[in-house]
């Protein structure tokens, strides 16, 4: 995931999006914070595992911060989703719950 997750900025960079790196490996106490808040839905993240990283523009987070079901509003998020996927990671913002920020290794 490392590696990926090195790709993924890098990529953004080249694409001039500044982005805020807000969350990679995640302990068992932090998730249960996350579930209790609503910024999670899954008991199993892959944050758990260091499989998986959130990202914001850095507008974005400027208006909103770690409150991350307001996210949404910065036009860039589709865009920050295209490159993750080209990077072969698996996009949040494709599932029916969307976590824009999300990016994880395919299982």
């Amino acid at each position: 995931m490392k590696a990926k997750a090195f790709e993924l900025l890098a990529r953004l960079i080249e694409a001039r999006i500044p982005v805020l790196v807000v969350d990679t490996l995640r302990t068992p106490a932090d998730h249960a914070k996350n579930l209790e808040v609503g910024v999670s839905w899954t008991t199993h993240s892959r944050h758990l595992d260091g499989n998986a990283i959130d990202v914001c523009p850095y507008e974005e987070y400027a208006i909103n911060g770690r409150q991350k079901l307001m996210w949404g509003k910065h036009a860039k998020w589709d865009e920050i989703g295209r490159i993750g996927k080209a990077c072969g990671l698996v996009w949040g913002g494709d599932w029916k719950q969307r976590d824009l920020g999300h990016f994880e290794l395919p299982r």
